[in-house]
């Protein structure tokens, strides 16, 4: 993900993953609900960055 080549390892659910698809392509969203649906995601373990 872009976030892991970033630096920034997270580990989204499905249901996190379905919910940012639709934000994504939904008419009606804002790039700051999106960011901040991003934020809200928990880093990934540790040892799952990709360098």
């Amino acid at each position: 993900m872009f976030l892991e080549a970033s630096n920034f390892p997270v580990n989204p659910t499905r249901e996190q993953l379905t919910t940012l698809s639709d934000a994504l392509t939904g008419p009606r969203s804002t790039a700051a609900e999106i960011a901040a649906m991003l934020r809200a995601w928990k880093p990934g373990p540790a040892g799952s960055e990709t360098m």
